[in-house]
């Protein structure tokens, strides 16, 4: 058992698995838009306990997924621990390095979305102008106004959202939101999807928290550090 998760072929193929699943993936996704709709809208736990067990015969590809990652998790912990107990020499400690530190980066990247997934939230829905609407943690949005920006030829230029935050009646924050411009509040982040203005003006907004952001990005920068590094590396001594 040991020999298998040591091995690079269990990597090869279970890398090309998860590639063929990902690609049925694709098209079982927009054949059943009623199941996969809110995938983007709700946390992973959430989505599978209300949408993807109930309709196996369309997410199987999900679960096939999920079982390829874990397998490479622990392929890739295995490996890792294996090559870290090996007799190491200054010559060629950065080659040996530099897979690790990519390893770890992609399990920074998987621990990040397992925290999202069990331990953040995500709300959408529509708010009315001057109204409010109650969120975890104790606090309150309120949308002030929605405002719409013409251009000179009579389209729309662009729109915005002013809104405030509360905790225990105490205003926190406050921000004009936008097309890619965010209320970033305590690792909470508010986004203005859409707008409307029949039969009152309202802002269709999302409301997201997502604890494992700062490890998805020390992830990142450890797999794209210790990529470049193997590839120069390698490179040098081709």
């Amino acid at each position: 058992m040991k020999n298998f998760f040591l091995s690079l072929k269990t990597t090869v193929w279970t890398l090309f698995a998860l590639v063929c699943v990902f690609f049925v993936g694709s098209y079982l996704m927009p054949m059943h838009k009623d199941v996969h709709g809110a995938m983007n809208d709700r946390l992973l736990f959430d989505w599978v306990r209300e949408a993807a067990l109930p309709n196996v015969a369309a997410t199987w590809w999900f679960f096939a997924s999920l079982a390829g990652l874990t397998l490479l998790t622990v392929n890739t912990i295995v490996c890792s621990i294996q090559a870290i107990k090996g007799r190491w020499s200054r010559e060629d400690f950065l080659l040996r390095i530099a897979p690790q530190v990519v390893h770890i980066g992609f399990l920074f990247i998987l621990l990040a979305h397992l925290l999202g997934a069990v331990w953040g939230y995500r709300i959408s829905g529509a708010l009315r102008e001057g109204s409010y609407a109650s969120l975890p943690e104790g606090r309150t949005l309120a949308l002030r106004s929605v405002r719409v920006e013409p251009d000179p030829a009579g389209g729309l230029k662009d729109w915005s959202a002013d809104v405030q935050v509360f905790e225990d009646q105490t205003l926190v924050a406050t921000g004009m939101l936008g097309p890619n411009r965010p209320l970033l509040y305590k690792g909470t982040g508010i986004y203005l999807k859409s707008f409307g203005y029949e039969p009152v003006p309202y802002a269709l907004l999302m409301v997201n928290k997502d604890p494992g952001a700062p490890w998805a990005l020390v992830g990142s920068l450890l797999f794209l550090f210790g990529s470049v590094t193997l590839l120069v590396l390698k490179w040098k001594k081709a």
